[in-house]
């Protein structure tokens, strides 16, 4: 499961396919476009805007790029005739609109559309194209339950974390009480999100649900995580006391604890830390200008505020 908490040690849920078309953040999405060579078609001057990714597309390859990489995410509705006008009026692609619409009035399914496009663009060899129509086909069996999630699980690992949460708390009112395994995944994604907005008491709460309703032992350690990032040592030791049933979990949240600790050692944020109590040490002993000391806080307070705007909004 890929990694999203910030120490490592709490995991998202979701399905999963290989590694090469392994769900991507927007900012990825959005560098790697912008390194394409046009080769079909012409630049659109009027982009076309995929609400799903939070992207503009400006080509048809930008537009390949996004149904191979988010092939995961892509069901019905992608069928859009506002898509094939944009393709026809903004790209030039007259003949590959002309075939979209027939498969469009035809009621053609989500993996038919990409594959079209895949190799009318011939961007990338057919066992790629073949494979991320094997993709899009198995989201076409997901129930309405299953592919909110999927919807929400895209936003809480391109880091919308309170849109996310809006979307698992949308969910959790449609969700048969009777589907224990989507429910509990739910839930212990809401504690991701909230772990990842340093709200570790809510993502407690979260993951003591999921574990409740699905008995994992990863919603268990994940509760213990949480507990253990917003109580006291003390609190937290007293709590696995009264807990027997927790202990060996608990040990194993410590080896993880101790495992991620000693891979943030080796990251920039730690040497930048090392380097802020340099700058401090270093002021104070040329009497008392730590000036530089807080001007480089002052910059690092900012990028972090701006950062968090950007998790919340």
């Amino acid at each position: 499961m890929g990694r999203i908490f910030s120490r490592g040690i709490i995991s998202t849920r979701g399905r999963q396919a290989d590694a090469r078309f392994a769900s991507i953040i927007t900012k990825d999405v959005t560098e790697s476009m912008s390194r394409m060579i046009l080769g079909t078609g012409v630049y659109a001057e009027r982009p076309y805007y995929m609400e799903k990714f939070y992207v503009n597309l400006y080509s048809v390859e930008e537009l390949c790029y996004l149904l191979v990489e988010k092939a995961e995410l892509l069901d019905q509705e992608m069928l859009r005739r506002d898509l094939v006008k944009w393709l026809d009026e903004q790209c030039g692609l007259g003949q590959l609109a002309h075939t979209l619409y027939s498969l469009l009035n035809q009621d053609g399914s989500a993996s038919a559309f990409a594959g079209t496009v895949l190799e009318y663009v011939n961007l990338y060899p057919p066992e790629i194209v073949e494979r991320t129509e094997q993709i899009i086909r198995s989201n076409e069996g997901l129930n309405p339950y299953e592919r909110g999630k999927a919807k929400a699980d895209h936003m809480l690992q391109s880091g919308k974390y309170n849109k996310a949460l809006e979307q698992y708390h949308s969910l959790l009112a449609q969700i048969p009480e009777s589907d224990l395994r989507l429910r509990g995944s739910v839930l212990y994604n809401m504690g991701v999100a909230c772990a990842r907005l340093f709200m570790f008491r809510q993502a407690a709460e979260w993951f003591e649900q999921a574990y409740g309703t699905d008995r994992e032992q990863e919603s268990l350690e994940s509760y213990l995580s949480a507990l253990r990032m917003c109580q006291e040592e003390q609190e937290y030791i007293a709590y696995i006391a009264e807990h027997p049933e927790y202990h060996d979990a608990s040990l194993r949240v410590e080896r993880k604890m101790e495992h991620a600790s000693g891979q943030f050692e080796g990251t920039d944020e730690n040497r930048m830390l090392f380097t802020l109590q340099v700058f401090k040490e270093e002021g104070s002993s040329t009497a008392g200008s730590d000036v530089q000391y807080y001007q480089e806080i002052e910059k690092l307070t900012t990028a972090l505020k701006e950062q968090y705007r950007e998790y919340v909004l």
